[in-house]
């Protein structure tokens, strides 16, 4: 798939999916959480294991620090891998009270570039956590890529690239800037939906005709009306 092509199926899933930054009315802290909790598991889950756990607690770094963890394991476990990131969490809560007085100011007011490192030296924290962070929460050019859109690069052809920066590199050159918050989430909704990775439902795809993946499968055809009489 050349990029105008692209482009122009990004428009068209963005106009199908009108995703909506649900970080945006979130504490930059919990948010953080959030999107850990997110891992291996679906945007319905992570939303009511997270109104859960504000309704419990007020989610701050100071209150997860201290928060027994037994306590946020029972809370999490629908989200999934319950024990693998509630000690994460709790470390990364730790380390934001020791070293930035249990705020994320400092992480909002950094160069992009700079932000981006001091995330990754959170415990736990990945490149991909760390640009959906900077893009949903702080507002920075980033362009987050999960297993979903790493899928449809390689279908489409859209980079050469194995590793994550490498592919980041190359979507960030095919999606134009005011593009790619939205552009990410819908083409993480998309994958979710329609381009799945072990079925596609080519049948119900709505960028089909501009589809050149190897997996696309031919659509059944329309039964013919006989009009004789």
């Amino acid at each position: 798939m050349d990029v105008p092509t692209f482009r122009r199926v990004l428009r068209t899933l963005i106009e199908r999916y009108k995703p909506k930054n649900w970080a945006a009315e979130m504490d930059p802290f919990e948010a953080l959480v959030a999107i850990i909790v997110s891992q291996n598991s679906t945007d319905l889950v992570t939303e009511r294991v997270m109104k859960d756990l504000s309704a419990r607690v007020r989610v701050t770094p100071e209150t997860i620090a201290k928060m027994p963890e037994v306590r946020l394991v029972k809370i999490l476990r629908p989200a999934g891998l319950a024990r693998q990131k509630v000690p994460k969490i709790r470390e990364i809560a730790r380390t934001v009270v020791k070293k930035h007085g249990g705020k994320m100011d400092a992480f909002i007011a950094a160069p992009a570039p700079v932000a981006r490192e001091m995330l990754l030296e959170l415990p736990g924290v990945g490149p991909k956590t760390a640009d959906v962070w900077l893009n949903l929460v702080a507002g920075r050019d980033t362009m987050p890529m999960d297993t979903h859109i790493a899928r449809l690069v390689r279908r489409w052809h859209l980079s050469t690239a194995t590793d994550y920066d490498g592919i980041n590199e190359d979507l960030r050159r095919h999606i134009p800037e005011k593009d790619r918050q939205m552009g990410h989430l819908a083409l993480i909704m998309f994958g979710r939906e329609i381009c799945q990775a072990r079925r596609p439902q080519c049948e119900a795809c709505p960028v089909y005709e501009d589809c050149d993946a190897e997996e696309k499968r031919p659509r059944a055809r329309s039964p013919k009306i006989n009009t004789a009489s």
